[in-house]
């Protein structure tokens, strides 16, 4: 515990760095925030509120808005919010003797360290700092927090999220309405909160999983999951779309028993290629015609585009990032590029047989619709960190595989957060979100009361 004979000379220096703001003005903003942060921290740890502390992180997290700060961007208030969470969580570990934590549950916290080799061999110092401190901010406050909560026996605040996102879809149909709904504009309508509509179809297909989990339990999960599914379609995310497809199958999988499960999935993969499903699938990717952007094309069609890699600018440009960070894994093995480098290094690895309207050729006019990064979380973290980072972070996901798919019971409650885990493990093979705050605390969060339940009633939930 902090002494109490030191807590005087403690705040004596705050109060004294407070007041030295007043008359040094560089960076006053940073130092204001940063006493802010540690004065809410030390209140929730001193009064034991964590758990309050994550509600209000879950409702505010789908309305926070980006703003430039003189010493950053950052998400306000959920950046704030959340790095006092950490900060809560880091003191319970220190002072609580809640080191057991780290034991119990490694993969996190290790998958962390992995990004110090990018950290010292990167390209650009001060974005690798920051890219690794939000990331370290997200796992601490949200994965250690969420099991924090889960240990006192505190569910993990979904409804508040999902309220949250009431007034953000109120406001896209409003900014749809301006635009005379006009499909083209949908990737947009949804700011300040959330800056593209795939991110908000990832969320909406995530709680669309948690809600179908969960259906034995509660009636209200029903209407929830009924809503969800309607906005991932409103979303026009082809990625979020076939996640819940995905999502579906696995979920009818599950309501076999688990040694059936695995013979349906060897059994339907030989059925697909006896009937010569190799050559369907070559030829889709060969003769498709669809367009995702097409303004006169229905949801299925769009959603067929996926495998378009003649005409379709998002695919190709999908498979030029893809082939720069496989290209920049080539040049930097062992320890990539550095945190949050890729968008600021990869024009020089782009393919020239791939370039097209949506390329970015001058970073200081890129062309309209070409934001995002790698466009996978795998292939961004091995062009950043090198191979240790998405080899740790694929254990995470073949340990949530092994005990989520091939030994949970249908009725387990394990069957919500696996499920949810799910659409975001198909998504992030074309997206990556886990730096984005809105997203990071439903991931870590979901993915800390799985393996939190999983530790402690495994001999349950597993029948």
């Amino acid at each position: 515990m902090i002494q109490k004979t030191i807590a005087p000379f403690a705040f004596s220096a705050l109060f004294l760095l407070l007041a030295g703001t007043l008359f040094w003005d560089l960076y006053w903003e940073l130092v204001w925030s940063f006493l802010s942060v540690v004065g809410l921290a030390y209140g929730v740890y001193k009064k034991g509120t964590l758990g309050q502390l994550v509600c209000a992180a879950a409702l505010l997290a789908p309305l926070s808005i980006k703003l430039s700060l003189p010493f950053a961007d950052v998400y306000l208030p959920i950046e704030f919010i959340s790095t006092a969470t950490a900060v809560v969580v880091f003191l319970t570990i220190v002072n609580a003797a809640k080191g057991i934590w780290l034991r119990k549950f490694p993969l996190p916290l290790l998958w962390l360290i992995t990004f110090l080799p990018g950290i010292c061999f990167s390209e650009l110092l001060d974005a690798s700092l920051k890219f690794s401190a939000l990331n370290g901010i997200f796992v601490v406050g949200f994965y250690y927090g969420c099991i924090a909560l889960a240990e006192r026996g505190i569910r993990f605040p979904y409804l508040p999220y999902i309220i949250a996102l009431i007034p953000v879809t109120v406001v896209a149909l409003y900014h749809f309405a301006q635009f005379e709904f006009n499909p083209i504009t949908i990737s947009g309508i949804f700011k300040p909160f959330f800056y593209s509509h795939t991110m908000y179809g990832a969320v909406m297909a995530f709680l669309a999983a948690i809600a179908l989990g969960n259906f034995p339990h509660r009636s209200l999960w029903k209407w929830v999951f009924v809503v969800c599914v309607l906005l991932t379609l409103f979303s026009g995310s082809r990625a979020a779309l076939w996640s819940l497809v995905f999502m579906f199958l696995l979920y009818a999988l599950v309501q076999f028993p688990p040694i059936y499960r695995a013979i349906l999935i060897a059994l339907a993969i030989g059925i697909f290629l006896f009937l010569g499903g190799t050559a369907k699938v070559e030829e889709a990717f060969a003769y498709n015609s669809f367009e995702s952007h097409d303004p006169q094309a229905s949801l299925v069609e769009k959603s067929m585009s996926v495998t378009n890699v003649q005409t379709d600018a998002s695919n190709i440009e999908r498979l030029n990032r893809w082939v720069a960070a496989l290209r920049m894994f080539e040049e930097r093995p062992w320890t990539g590029f550095g945190p949050g480098s890729y968008q600021f290094t990869y024009l020089p690895f782009q393919e020239k047989r791939l370039e097209n309207r949506l390329t970015v050729k001058n970073p200081n006019s890129p062309p309209p619709g070409s934001g995002g990064t790698a466009h996978s979380e795998l292939l961004l973290q091995l062009s950043e960190n090198g191979v240790w980072t998405p080899l740790l972070f694929l254990l995470m996901w073949l340990r949530w595989w092994y005990f989520g798919f091939f030994r949970v019971a249908k009725q387990s409650p394990l069957l919500p957060f696996f499920l949810g885990l799910s659409t975001y493990f198909f998504h992030m093979q074309f997206n990556n979100f886990l730096n984005q705050p809105a997203f990071a605390i439903l991931f870590w969060g979901t993915a800390a009361y799985f393996d939190y339940q999983l530790s402690h009633k495994d001999h349950e939930l597993l029948r």
